[in-house]
């Protein structure tokens, strides 16, 4: 039984990055959330941003475990290449608390995609947006927009972050100070 994406996401019952990339490769899967909404959820993260507002977990196959413990959903939730309903139903009970937003983004010698949804009051809020800058780059479903429409670009306004003198929202972040999700795991914090 096929469902489609946004019902995917919710409980079962439901840039910078264009530029930073260009000429190099880089695959950022990750889920943000705002620092003082991540008290308790024993997770690593990395505090970003200026002033550490936002809290990022990188989704590396070590943390994803962490995160779902002895739980078998490994399904990619529909539109997503690596989004698995057992992040996606974590994330979703989380923003019970905050926000949480994932993001996927990977790019190729300046090509690529951003794949990104958040969830609040335990209920997705935002998305899912899949965009890419060029075509060929994803799936049909990819909408071809220039950066600042970039998914995450999108997402992080949606956030309220303000993108100030930085070259866009991702950049404002500190979303390129790594261009690998493995990257991001060397840096975290508990």
């Amino acid at each position: 039984m096929s469902r489609n994406t946004r019902d995917a996401c919710l409980p079962a019952a439901e840039p910078a990055m264009i530029d930073s990339l260009r000429g190099m490769a880089g695959k950022l899967e990750i889920l943000l959330m705002r620092t003082a909404d991540r008290d308790g959820v024993g997770v690593p993260a990395v505090p970003l941003g200026a002033d550490g507002e936002w809290a990022l977990v990188p989704l590396t196959d070590e943390i994803v475990a962490a995160i779902l413990g002895d739980a078998d959903e490994t399904e990619a939730v529909d539109g997503f290449y690596d989004l698995t309903a057992g992040i996606a139903e974590w994330a979703r009970q989380r923003s019970v608390h905050g926000d949480v937003a994932y993001a996927h983004v990977e790019f190729f010698a300046g090509t690529g995609f951003h794949a990104a949804v958040a969830w609040r009051a335990g209920a997705v809020a935002w998305g899912p947006v899949f965009t890419a800058n060029a075509t060929g780059e994803a799936e049909d479903h990819y909408e071809i927009v220039g950066r600042d429409d970039m998914a995450v670009n999108a997402l992080l306004r949606w956030l309220g972050v303000d993108r100030g003198d930085a070259f866009d929202e991702f950049a404002a972040v500190g979303l390129d100070r790594h261009r690998w999700t493995d990257g991001w795991a060397a840096d975290v914090t508990r």
